[in-house]
């Protein structure tokens, strides 16, 4: 126990004190928004950390957040595959229709919306609701009806819920019946620092909320972890997927009972997708979390080394698809797997980028 104390205070100090050869840089030439390496990226994005694909269309919607920990606000966007453009998207925050969130949980400060991880779901009676974790001003799950008119995208506000105890929220994912669950990284008001000792230590500070509209929040069972982040649910709802950010791995549970079902190792999986062939698509950082970040990175992409992870939902058997380090694109936060690519977004940057799968890799159509 000692000897991992003084090894939390010893990391501790550098945090603290390291300077800014550990952080990633930019090159001193501009770095250029075109392909390399079989990697395309699509610029004009501020930190498109997690991504959705709109139901029958070729088009993601993309959440652009804030400087991570700082609650800055950012926005949502869109990005038209067949013509690589990026599309802005409206939103309506007056509430006119049902409200599908919690009936006492007011409308946010517009001006401070601060996304994060997002889903989407078709409801049942046909409605596309997205669900987008919002920091700003407040930690809340915000739900959103999306709609088409006239070859125009907008976003309807339709209610919120607000995590209880102190929530430091991350990734969500929505449930069949109108609940969803969203990752819990650790207590929002304790100091950095102190949360760094805890992780170090092994402390397991983190968990999942489920949602429901008429039971409101409950722990799921058996997700007490160190710091999950990304998260994803079986079509049944039966099984969820959790990337476990500090401790490199992602699990698979039953959501019922808790019960650990399956396991395999990653180191620092971010966000975690999963396709309609039964694959999961995790997003793994391979840098040193505690002395390396992208705070020096004023323009163009942050390139800390990243790999591109496909696991089988059912057997848990895992492999790396795509290991980068350098132009175009670095810092992956996300893998979403859309016909023969895989598309990917960064938590800090000006783009998300495509790499085309080959035959045996390239299932979902």
């Amino acid at each position: 126990m000692f000897q991992k104390i003084t090894l939390c205070l010893t990391l501790l100090i550098l945090i603290t004190s390291c300077g800014d050869n550990n952080n990633a840089k930019t090159v001193d030439h501009a770095i250029k928004c075109d392909s390399l390496e079989g990697i395309t990226p699509f610029c004009g994005y501020k930190n498109p950390e997690d991504l959705v694909t709109i139901p029958g269309t070729e088009k993601l919607l993309v959440s652009e957040m804030g400087a991570f920990m700082t609650d800055a606000p950012g926005a949502l966007s869109m990005l038209d595959l067949a013509t690589g453009q990026k599309e802005s998207i409206n939103i309506e925050w007056q509430l006119t229709l049902e409200n599908w969130g919690d009936k006492s949980c007011a409308q946010p400060d517009k001006a401070l919306f601060s996304p994060h991880g997002i889903d989407l779901m078709t409801r049942k009676d046909g409605a596309i609701q997205v669900l987008v974790v919002n920091h700003g001003g407040r930690e809340a799950v915000e739900f959103f009806n999306l709609v088409e008119a006239n070859n125009t995208w907008q976003l309807e506000w339709r209610g919120c819920a607000l995590p209880p105890e102190d929530p430091f929220i991350n990734d969500v994912a929505a449930l069949n019946d109108g609940g969803f669950l969203v990752t819990h990284m650790w207590n929002k008001t304790q100091s950095f620092e102190a949360i760094v000792v805890q992780l170090l230590a092994g402390d397991k500070v983190g968990w999942v909320w489920e949602w429901h509209p008429e039971s409101g929040f409950n722990k799921l069972p058996g997700s007490l972890e160190q710091m999950p982040n990304g998260i994803a649910v079986s079509k049944d709802n039966l099984t969820v997927y959790i990337n476990i950010y500090f401790g490199n791995k992602t699990i698979k549970l039953d959501r019922a009972s808790g019960e650990l079902l399956g396991e395999f190792d990653v180191q620092q999986p971010d966000n975690i997708t999963l396709d309609s062939e039964g694959q999961l698509w995790i997003a793994s950082h391979k840098h040193n979390p505690i002395l390396q970040n992208c705070d020096d990175v004023e323009k163009g992409p942050c390139l800390l080394p990243f790999e591109i992870v496909k696991a089988d939902a059912e057997t848990m058997e895992a492999q790396v698809i795509l290991s980068h380090h350098g132009e175009p694109m670095g810092y992956t936060t996300i893998a979403l797997h859309h016909g023969d690519h895989i598309y990917m977004g960064s938590a800090h940057g000006d783009r998300i980028a495509k790499f085309k799968l080959d035959v045996e890799t390239s299932t979902e159509k």
